[in-house]
């Protein structure tokens, strides 16, 4: 789901995702088609906008800082799908 708020600057988008993506137990082409889609979507949206997205993402980040997509203060150990969704983050610059 996609929402753009009109504002007096920039615009607000918020995309929310599945209410839950695709766990450790579904193939990595399963997970990987839910990204590509989330693209398309991010893709329609005017860089100069401000984006949010919002969803349960199935993923551990864990500890420690990565880039800008994850602060210092996380928590557990990486999962898989933690460290796909900070690739995503880290390519898209989120």
């Amino acid at each position: 789901m996609l929402i753009k708020l009109k504002t007096d600057k920039n615009d607000l988008v918020i995309i929310h995702t599945y209410s839950y993506m695709p766990t450790s137990g579904y193939k990595d082409e399963e997970v990987e088609e839910v990204y590509e889609q989330l693209e398309e979507v991010i893709d329609t949206v005017n860089k100069n906008d401000n984006l949010i997205i919002l969803g349960d993402w199935k993923a551990v980040v864990g500890e420690g800082q990565d880039r800008h997509a994850v602060g210092k203060y996380g928590l557990g150990v990486r999962n898989n799908r933690g460290q796909r969704l900070i690739d995503f983050c880290n390519k898209r610059n989120l």
